[in-house]
């Protein structure tokens, strides 16, 4: 069973303050699930088998298949673009120029390159 002592002294050494109420809730509540793993240790597992992957205990794998097959060609992709132009998608710019500007020195830093 855990005291408030002790959870008062684990909050501290995790920096949590709790008011009175708090304190009873957390005691209360630790005391709780410490009863549920004791209830967990009472059962026999004797015979079963650990298990590593949860996919392990299915009869049948329950991913699809890997299946090889063609991609879209630049053509079908673009189809229903609103404005495409040299096989890419064309779309408006979004950032201000001044925070592009901000951008732009962050990652070169002095050097006055233009991003691409």
């Amino acid at each position: 069973m855990v005291t408030k002592e002790e959870v008062l002294h684990v909050a501290k050494l995790a920096k949590l303050e709790f008011n009175d109420e708090e304190l009873d809730t957390l005691t209360t509540e630790l005391n709780s699930v410490i009863g549920y793993v004791d209830q967990l240790k009472e059962v026999n597992v004797d015979n079963v088998q650990p298990l590593e992957n949860l996919n392990e205990a299915m009869e049948e794998n329950a991913l699809r298949s890997d299946v090889e097959r063609s991609s879209l060609d630049v053509a079908a992709a673009l189809k229903n673009a609103p404005k495409s132009g040299d096989n890419y998608f064309l779309v408006p710019k979004v950032l201000q120029q001044e925070v592009k500007q901000y951008v732009e020195q962050d990652i070169v830093g002095d050097e006055e390159e233009e991003l691409l």
